[in-house]
């Protein structure tokens, strides 16, 4: 099937000679890449346990930390806090920066 059906439409459509596999691979990375439950990536890929797919798809999951935190902290403040925070410095007064001698109590915020 893969000489006589499979490298023949890979030639038609123009794209470089892989291996059949090579298309399981594809499909759990798609999936990955767009952030579907690791469950349904097992049971599309009929691995036995989700412990298996890690195994073999972990290395394509390196930011999950991060963007863990930042759906903890949308969850948590209703709105992406931490960022707001870093780019709008509330705990710097802008007189501080003009090298002024006059010391500024940092900004209240309301928790």
């Amino acid at each position: 099937m893969v000489k006589r059906e499979f490298f023949p439409a890979l030639e038609r459509a123009g794209i470089r000679r892989i291996r059949f596999h090579d298309l399981r691979h594809t499909y759990a990375s798609l999936l990955i890449a767009q952030g579907e439950n690791i469950k349904f990536i097992q049971s599309q890929l009929g691995h036995s346990s989700a412990k298996t797919t890690l195994d073999r798809y972990g290395h394509l999951m390196p930011n999950l930390e991060n963007d863990a935190a930042k759906r903890l902290d949308k969850n948590v403040f209703g709105e992406d806090l931490v960022r707001k925070l870093l780019e709008n410095r509330p705990f710097v007064d802008k007189r501080i920066q003009h090298n002024t001698s006059e010391v500024v109590a940092p900004v209240n915020l309301k928790w």
